[in-house]
């Protein structure tokens, strides 16, 4: 009875231990360094202690004048967080320690990687045994499908919803009438073609899509199918509708449908052949992006950007794109269905891949408990367009902001700005004495002048200051960072490295890949058609 109330007691204070080991084995939260800093800046008060907040946030570091742990509690996390700072300053450290963190309160998140790193993937999965979640771990590495778990992003949702979804890898051609002519075509070919395959009630992938735009037999497949399984469908008669457009002399002219759909047809081949279609197009893939969040599942995408990197920032956008889908869905739910804790995304070097289309998730996202944590090098990372349009949307949505070492002029001017100014009183004290006496040179009478004076000055001057200066932003040590708490505290913090012992590391070993046995499906498979068409 005693060791069943011993492992109670244990249980019901796991946190607080958890804590306390973690501070006395792990680090010291104040160390020598801390005691000469380039500067040295008074943090606020901790939102809420240690108890209240331990499995219930996200520990972001430790103020360096006090030692305390500085938490963003969960029900304010999902109003997004910002991570900011120059390469090598400490991003990458603080999204582990923040990953490894969520992982231990049964929380999902997806780590989007802009570097191919086996060394980062080996990290990953050692944070996921470390904290029993192992078996929740998902990879999408689309340059080596023999390290990857299958995902097929156009899968799930209506015909409109995944057109939106293919029709982001087009840039925005608003500004550009001739352009936007053959975007729009591009749009209503897509749309009638994705309804078509809708219809007919079969699977399909960016491969098929490539296929029916241009393979003639593959074309004709479709509508055959169409006219003979489905003649009173709605779907047939737009189809129909769309291609009279394409007459010529009496006879459908396929050259120019192809002609001008040739460049959405370039786009979808980054999916649809090499490494990129080997992940990507499967019928019944083991990842389904909307259900991964509901069941807080651990996904690492693993971008090559260095090597693919037209491949990689598609690829990107088309998950930011899926995401919204699921974000979309996830607001129709109760809020007893939405992830609990909240669901974290961490694009890592998102300046290699952000578009002007992430704006809506911030705007969006927290009514669905899914929280954006973008890690980047400078503002102007920010501006893909040029403009300031997405960089205002995206400090304008997070409530928290992470300023690591700045080496950019202008990034750490824009730091300062950030964080603000506040009135502040300078006060000048002057005082002066003199003494003074006269009279003839020649004493001969005993008449004498003599005066003494004294003066004070007070002078009071009230001025605008950085709480920090921007050029303070280029002394932050590495490892260190501002933190700016909700636009009312700031905090000068030390961010601890999630390390693991070498013991550790041996006995978690190598990475160990999820693979699902998946049920074979049939789908449209449009390839087939095409081979026996040459056959």
């Amino acid at each position: 009875m005693a060791v069943c109330a011993l492992i109670c007691s244990i249980l019901l204070f796991f946190g607080k231990i958890k804590y306390f080991y973690d501070r006395i084995f792990l680090f010291d939260p104040i160390m020598e360094v801390d005691k000469a800093r380039p500067f040295r800046m008074i943090s606020s008060n901790p939102v809420g202690t240690v108890e209240d907040n331990a499995g219930k946030g996200i520990c972001i570091g430790y103020t360096t004048d006090t030692g305390e742990a500085v938490y963003i509690p969960y029900d304010l996390i999902s109003q997004h967080i910002s991570i900011n700072g120059s390469t090598g300053t400490g991003k990458s450290v603080l999204a582990a320690s923040m990953m490894g963190q969520q992982m231990r309160n049964g929380g999902g998140l997806i780590f989007i990687d802009g570097k191919l790193s086996n060394k980062e993937l080996l990290a990953i999965w050692q944070l996921a045994c470390w904290s029993g979640r192992e078996i929740d771990l998902l990879i999408i590495n689309a340059g080596n499908p023999e390290m990857s778990n299958t995902y097929n992003p156009i899968l799930q949702g209506d015909y409109q919803e995944v057109t939106s979804r293919i029709m982001m890898l087009l840039p925005d051609t608003s500004n550009n009438g001739g352009a936007d002519h053959y975007r729009s075509s591009a749009l209503s070919a897509l749309e009638v073609i994705i309804g078509a395959f809708h219809c007919i009630g079969l699977p399909y992938g960016f491969e098929d899509i490539k296929c029916c735009i241009t393979d003639h037999d593959a074309f004709k497949h479709i509508e055959n199918r169409l006219l003979i399984e489905h003649a009173e469908a709605v779907e047939t008669i737009a189809w129909q509708s769309l291609m009279k457009g394409y007459y010529k002399k009496g006879f459908f002219d396929f050259e120019m449908f192809q002609t001008l759909l040739s460049g959405l047809a370039s786009r979808l081949s980054q999916f649809s052949d090499g490494t990129f279609g080997q992940v990507l197009n499967s019928y019944n893939p083991e990842i389904d992006f909307e259900q991964a969040i509901l069941q807080n599942k651990i996904i690492y995408v693993m971008l090559p950007t260095m090597a693919k990197n037209e491949q990689s920032v598609a690829l990107a956008k088309i998950i930011i794109a899926d995401m919204r889908t699921a974000i979309s869905h996830f607001q129709r739910m109760p809020p007893e269905m939405l992830p609990n804790p909240p669901f974290m995304v961490v694009p890592d070097e998102a300046g290699s891949y952000i578009d002007a289309s992430w704006g809506r998730i911030f705007e969006q996202a927290r009514s669905s408990r899914i929280f954006m944590a973008p890690c980047y090098q400078t503002y102007a990372n920010l501006k893909p367009d040029g403009t300031d349009t997405l960089s205002e949307i995206v400090m304008g949505n997070t409530l928290f902001k992470v300023f690591f070492k700045q080496l950019s002029t202008l990034s750490a001017q824009q730091a300062a700005d950030e964080i603000g100014l506040y009135r502040d009183t300078t006060w000048a004290v002057g005082s002066g004495e003199g003494v003074s006496s006269s009279g003839d040179e020649v004493n001969t009478s005993p008449i004498q002048n003599q005066g003494n004076n004294r003066a004070t000055n007070f002078t009071q001057r009230d001025e605008e200051v950085y709480h920090v200066k921007p050029e303070e932003f280029k002394y932050i040590p590495i490892g260190d960072c501002i933190f700016y708490y909700g636009g009312t505290h700031l905090y000068h913090l030390r961010v601890p490295m999630a390390t693991l012992t070498k013991k550790a590391q041996e006995e978690f070993g190598n990475v160990q890949f999820n693979h699902y046995a998946m049920d074979e499906v049939e789908g449209l498979n449009l390839r087939q058609v095409v081979r026996d068409s040459v056959s």
